[in-house]
């Protein structure tokens, strides 16, 4: 398993460009640093999968068992459905976090496991999850390195964490709800996110915020476009809340990326036992960089990591040169452009698939709906025909027109 991360960590790795970074010159923000990822080739198919969030408003549930480690998926979808590692299931019952990232095949049901991250709130059995969120990176590595070193998270551990934090950044909440830190810091959140926009193309990013890198990245750019809002929060409240003057260099992020693959021979597997099916996740923690990696048919669909660089950042001001030249390297070059280009289509295929995925629709009205519709041509695509009235409002209407 181990020897099999590494080369697929190395060939992911190896097909990915490092952007110019995203920052703010004024020194008014916080020392945080985003190095957009890009494919350096982009094949002309988009994913047949979609995100949580995507999968929610089309019919995905989640329910919640009434343990605190489990919830109940039910995927009714003619599409696998991406769940990222530290996603925040939101609804009315106890929130919950997703340990690992995993795909839910097509029409199957899985028992997928869970941290409690709101303590002094009760469970209710069979309540829906109808909201998708994401954790603050501060407890995302802990639980991934949790599960790297003892292939189990332990909840009390979790819940400790969370109280620690939420009275360090002065977020006060009744039931212990870890989102709380994102309410009490909402308006600088908002106010600073609009800083770090996603270009067209992008697969991932790499966010230096004072000495720690956090890295998610994902096999297609359409998944990124579709979680890029919660990968940013969940790096820019950590800017927010702790700002620092320091910051990793262009370098650091490169020496980074190029350590994870030998990071990846100390992986444990951590795959639900209910879950069938292609995909495998996997978990790791060496040389300083813990993280997690979700592999289907060969390539590493989502990947996420950290990396503590203590003594090896330097004072914003003094990187700032390095910043500015790996900005002035991709100026004047066709790369964006092109990568655009080429995009466009493709995204407006993905577009018209996902809308395809009607779960309510009859299985010969939903032919396509495992299948991408011919590229730049949507017009095929029919509404599902008009249902019967029920015997009594029909009869209620044809009194009505009798009656004129």
């Amino acid at each position: 398993m181990a020897a099999s991360l590494t080369k697929q960590l190395e060939r992911c790795l190896n097909g990915v460009v490092v952007g110019p970074p995203l920052f703010d010159h004024s020194g008014l923000l916080p020392c945080m640093v985003v190095y957009p990822l890009f494919p350096n080739q982009l094949g002309p198919a988009p994913p047949t999968t979609i995100t949580l969030t995507e999968g929610l408003s089309r019919g995905v549930r989640l329910r919640d068992t009434g343990q605190v480690d489990r919830v109940h998926v039910e995927n009714p979808l003619d599409a696998s459905i991406l769940l990222g590692e530290s996603e925040v299931l939101v609804g009315k019952t106890q929130t919950r976090a997703l340990q690992i990232s995993c795909l839910i095949p097509p029409g199957q049901r899985a028992s997928i496991p869970v941290n409690c991250i709101e303590e002094r709130r009760l469970t209710e059995y069979h309540a829906e999850f109808t909201q998708a969120d994401i954790c603050p990176w501060n407890l995302r590595s802990f639980k991934l390195e949790q599960l790297a070193r003892h292939g189990e998270t332990h909840q009390h551990r979790i819940w400790d964490r969370i109280e620690t934090f939420l009275s360090r950044t002065e977020s006060p909440s009744p039931t212990a709800d870890l989102r709380a830190v994102y309410n009490t810091h909402a308006f600088d959140l908002n106010s600073l996110r609009h800083r770090y926009p996603l270009h067209p193309g992008q697969c991932g990013a790499v966010c230096a915020v004072g000495q720690e890198l956090y890295l998610e990245l994902f096999s297609a750019p359409e998944l990124l476009e579709d979680r890029y809002h919660q990968l940013l929060k969940s790096a820019l409240i950590e800017a927010v809340i702790a700002p620092q003057e320091q910051v990793g260099s262009p370098e650091g992020v490169r020496a980074f990326l190029g350590a994870l693959p030998a990071a990846g021979r100390a992986s444990r597997l951590v795959h639900p036992a209910s879950l069938k099916g292609k995909g495998r996740s996997a978990v790791f923690s060496a040389q300083g960089i813990t993280g997690a990696a979700l592999m289907a048919d060969q390539e590493v669909v989502h990947l996420c990591a950290h990396q503590r660089c203590w003594g090896r950042t330097q004072p914003f001001p003094d990187v700032l040169p390095h910043l500015d030249q790996a900005r002035a390297d991709w100026e004047g070059g066709a790369f964006f452009s092109l990568l655009e280009e080429e995009y466009g289509p493709r995204r407006r295929r993905y577009q018209a698939f996902k809308e395809q995925l009607d779960p309510s629709a009859p299985p010969e009205e939903r032919k396509l709906s495992g299948r991408l519709a011919p590229q730049g041509d949507v017009r095929g695509l029919r509404a599902p025909p008009p249902r019967p009235l029920a015997p009594r409002l029909h009869d209620f209407f044809l009194r009505i027109f009798q009656q004129h």
